[in-house]
């Protein structure tokens, strides 16, 4: 039985250099990781098919991303999953690129927080 490990390979990767970032927007991590990735997997990226953005808080469609990375005319589908939003990102893409209906996908995760304010999600 061939699993989505059989048809899906992490091909590069990239992550911000974690600290305090006060001088760096969120598209600037998006930018900063991506290439990252683009160069670990010797890709550029108009080679990029779809994407997916997992965030919280920062944006309301995948837009930003879009812009960011300058890739147009692709999907870009933005999910949230509380604490396991970049996971679902991931996640999404790998099950596209096992399903066939990309080659190549990308995921990414970013939040940016200045201040941290918790939500009060329930009145129980």
């Amino acid at each position: 039985m061939n699993g989505i490990k059989d048809r899906v390979a992490i091909i590069g990767m990239g992550c911000t250099k974690f600290g305090e970032r006060w001088d760096a927007s969120a598209a600037d991590l998006m930018i900063e990781a991506a290439y990252e990735a683009f160069d670990d997997a010797q890709l550029d990226p108009k080679d990029i098919q779809a994407a997916w953005l997992g965030t919280v808080s920062s944006f309301r469609t995948g837009q930003p991303l879009a812009e960011a990375l300058k890739l147009d005319y692709i999907p870009i589908t933005r999910v949230e999953n509380a604490c396991a939003t970049a996971t679902d990102a991931f996640r999404n893409a790998c099950y596209a690129v096992a399903a066939g209906i990309y080659d190549i996908a990308l995921a990414v995760g970013v939040e940016k927080f200045k201040r941290f304010r918790i939500f009060r999600t329930s009145d129980s």
